[in-house]
């Protein structure tokens, strides 16, 4: 009965895991359409959402702690709970760079003359997005190809953001009177850098559970 009722939490758990990675998901889908169209108004929606994410956070951190208390997990139990603690830390972080995403969109909106958003930070964006929903299938399907296959886009999207940050820094040089817009868009891709290196972490927890 004890096992069985440990096995309930450990799927409660999972379903709040994936309840939490879809919203992260939504997030950074919604900051990049807002990145695309510079749409003020969904930006500042992200970042009024990013509480909610936050909450998730801090309820699955506590039902992990209870678990830890009550059932005294060992082997792979242990490392499914544990890694579940580390994993939410992640997807926690993805859906604050989210939000710090919308805020640099709203700097940017607040320029009369607003500069076009280069065809390379929206492959970056997508690079990100694939590696995040990557990852959570991982997750959610136990896989652990599809979790290898995430990490080894984590280059892809390093080189990427050098070549681009390069591009921004040549821009501000010759284009001083967007120097302001251009320095958003370098946060911005140092932003999507780090979603993909969050979610190369959410799949190396893949591999240690």
């Amino acid at each position: 009965m004890i096992r069985v009722e440990f096995q309930k939490e450990l799927e409660s758990l999972h379903q709040d895991i994936i309840r939490m990675g879809a919203t992260t998901e939504a997030a950074i889908n919604d900051a990049v359409t807002a990145l695309l169209n510079m749409d003020a108004d969904l930006a500042r929606k992200v970042i009024a959402g990013d509480d909610v994410i936050d909450d998730m956070e801090r309820e699955i951190d506590r039902k992990c702690v209870e678990i830890i208390a009550r059932q005294q997990p060992v082997a792979k139990d242990l490392r499914d709970v544990t890694s579940t603690l580390k994993l939410i830390t992640d997807l926690e972080r993805i859906a604050d760079h989210a939000s710090d995403i919308s805020e640099r969109v709203i700097a940017i909106y607040a320029h009369e003359e607003r500069i076009p958003v280069p065809y390379d930070i929206l492959r970056m964006a997508d690079l990100s997005r694939q590696m995040l929903r990557g990852a959570l299938d991982s997750y959610v399907t136990r896989n652990r190809e599809r979790a290898e296959a995430v990490i080894e886009l984590d280059d892809d999207v390093d080189a990427l953001y050098e070549s681009v940050k390069a591009y921004l820094i040549h821009l501000m040089k010759v284009d001083t009177n967007n120097v302001e817009q251009l320095a958003e868009l370098l946060l911005v891709i140092k932003y999507f850098e780090r979603i993909a290196d969050h979610s190369q972490n959410v799949a190396e927890w893949v591999l240690f559970y």
